[in-house]
């Protein structure tokens, strides 16, 4: 494991981009609730089913690693997506005991619908940004999530 490198920043200016993030994150949860009773881990399920149908049939393991969780916690959420008949499990062809994991169509179905929603009711929040600053705000959270993982 790499050692994460020295921030050049000062404490106060972490801190509010910090205070910040958190802030924006609590906006985000509150808009994708509309009034809804919210339950937080739907949107760890939609971001479930982004990663399963990016990835190259992932295993449950690669779920727990992407979503920083433990393999126990990883197998729940991938089983009760399957029970709910939006993930199918293949065998692995190169190893008789993992699983592969794919949408179903109604787990394709269900992601299309639930991130045209969640893009809809969020597409506000991001209107104050011009298109070159969304771009680069989006360029610079990958930014992070890229370093972050290479320090793994």
């Amino acid at each position: 494991m790499r050692l994460p490198a020295k921030s050049t920043h000062e404490k106060e200016d972490i801190a509010r981009a910090i205070s910040r993030f958190f802030a924006v994150r609590g906006l985000i949860r509150t808009r994708l609730a509309q009034g809804e009773k919210f339950d937080p881990s739907a949107w760890l399920r939609v971001e479930t089913l982004k990663f399963i149908a990016h990835a190259d049939a992932p295993r449950a393991k690669d779920v727990a690693d992407y979503l920083s969780i433990t393999a126990p916690s990883a197998t729940s959420l991938v089983a009760g997506l399957v029970r709910d008949g939006l993930v199918v499990r293949t065998r692995d062809p190169h190893d008789r005991r993992a699983h592969r994991l794919a949408l179903s169509p109604k787990g394709k179905r269900t992601l299309e619908r639930t991130i045209a929603r969640g893009t809809d009711l969020l597409a506000g929040l991001f209107a104050p940004l011009s298109a070159p600053e969304l771009a680069a705000f989006t360029r610079t959270l990958e930014r992070i999530l890229a370093a972050a993982r290479e320090d793994k």
